[in-house]
């Protein structure tokens, strides 16, 4: 379980640290208040913009739908297996 849970968020991972964004947070806020947009980019400190943005760059580098409650499923399962569920 946790092999899945690095390997559906490594490319998130990877992409974070090159100081580009901070996906794995940014993907961990939206999930935690349920894809509401005005509350997680308030957790965050950021625009809901901004948020919005981010949240279309996982789908981009995942090659999934957020729009998919599965998707969604697995991403909180994987941010808490791994731990990064945590702020």
């Amino acid at each position: 379980v946790r092999a899945f849970a690095d390997g559906l968020l490594r490319a998130l991972r990877e992409h974070d640290a090159t100081g580009r964004g901070d996906l794995v947070a940014s993907l961990r806020a939206w999930l935690s208040r349920h894809g509401q947009w005005d509350a997680a980019a308030a957790d965050l400190g950021v625009h809901r913009h901004t948020l919005r943005y981010r949240m279309r760059r996982v789908e981009e580098i995942l090659g999934r739908s957020l729009d998919d409650p599965d998707v969604r499923m697995e991403l909180w399962l994987a941010l808490k297996t791994t731990g990064a569920e945590q702020p």
